[in-house]
């Protein structure tokens, strides 16, 4: 059986070149996307079930095995970026935020992502969003949701910072509804979820069109993500219960943690690099380059950043404008944010060299 692709073993790609090398993103796309169903997730690394049928399907998928960055620019984007676009092919960039105080109360920052996924969904742009929420029973713990309405999108808001390994995963159930009924779904993730999703829809013979599955894919800026105990246990260093917190973020090396009785503590962000996931360390994306609107805050208070990429991302941002759902200005006004996307670009790309050598 042929599925347009290489025939490649996971035992010589990804069992070898990215899960015993330390380089697996945890993601979950080659598990999803096996069409012999042989691979299982165990400790957010793929092994196998059972012996390999040798198709090559995980290995096309994986974000860390052998990705052609400017053949999937074309795919997406229709050109490859130029020598000047240094965070990726652009076509607008601009401050934002949400003009909804519903949104504003619970968002992490200026609330742009939960603004988008509202437009898309109340304009029927989308049935629904793939993204992550809070595991019940484990504070900040992050876990699949697919919400399909206003409420569903709010109740997911905020910051996570340890990996939803299996978001990817949860597109299988966004396929199989398109499979259903053609609908198609907004996926909110971080920079290596997005490419394995870009490389699933590259794939020649796709057990569904991913292209449809996923209509427009919004990608977070990331620079690393920690593993849920070593956060707890870092947390609890400084006398804080990770169910005391209502909300954490990062800014200026700084560790901010907003404690639910409405104390503010900073801590410092260094001490907590020890418990980065090992993935991370390889990983060369910090804007979700490949996205087709990647958004952050770098330092902002209560705005984001905004990277349009794409025609489809154009659609979307455009919609959530005219729905008055969001505000914008020029990121000219805020020149220092500039120079921080590109001071934490080139760091994660160099700290990717050093963990690949």
């Amino acid at each position: 059986m042929s599925f347009g692709v290489e025939a490649l073993s996971f035992e010589e790609t990804l069992g070898k070149e990215v899960v015993e090398a330390g380089l697996c993103a945890g993601c979950g796309a080659c598990v999803l996307n096996c069409p012999f169903w042989v691979l299982g997730l165990r400790e957010g690394k793929p092994y196998l079930l059972e012996e390999c049928p040798v198709c090559g399907v995980c290995a096309h998928v994986c974000p860390r095995y052998k990705l052609d960055v400017p053949s999937v620019e074309k795919f997406a984007f229709g050109r490859e970026r130029r020598p000047d676009e240094e965070f990726g092919v652009v076509r607008r960039m601009v401050l934002a935020r949400s003009t909804d105080k519903g949104v504003l109360e619970v968002c992490q920052d200026g609330g742009l992502v939960s603004s988008l996924l509202i437009a898309a969904i109340e304009g029927g742009l989308v049935e629904g969003a793939v993204l992550s929420g809070v595991k019940e029973g484990l504070p900040h713990y992050p876990d699949v949701r697919i919400a399909r309405t206003r409420e569903e999108v709010l109740a997911c808001a905020g910051s996570r910072y340890s990996f939803a390994e299996k978001l990817v995963i949860g597109l299988g159930v966004a396929g199989g509804f398109w499979l259903a009924r053609g609908a198609g779904y907004a996926f909110v993730s971080l920079p290596c979820q997005i490419q394995a999703l870009r490389r699933m829809q590259m794939l020649p013979n796709p057990p569904v069109n991913w292209s449809e599955v996923v209509k427009y894919a919004i990608g977070l800026f990331c620079t690393e993500t920690f593993t849920y105990d070593g956060l707890r246990a870092y947390l609890a260093g400084h006398g804080i219960a990770l169910e005391d917190v209502r909300k954490m973020n990062i800014k200026a090396g700084k560790l901010i943690v907003e404690l639910k009785a409405g104390e503010e503590k900073e801590l410092p962000l260094e001490p907590l690099l020890e418990h980065r996931r090992d993935g991370c360390k390889a990983c060369t994306d910090f804007s979700a380059e490949l996205a087709d609107i990647s958004v952050g805050s770098l330092g902002l208070r209560g705005w984001n950043i905004a990277l349009i990429r794409s025609e489809r991302g154009e659609e979307l941002f455009s919609a959530a404008e005219k729905a008055g759902l969001i505000e914008t200005r020029p990121v000219e006004e805020e020149p220092r944010v500039l120079r921080v996307l590109a001071r934490l670009t080139r760091l994660k790309r160099k700290r990717a060299v050093e963990a690949r050598t």
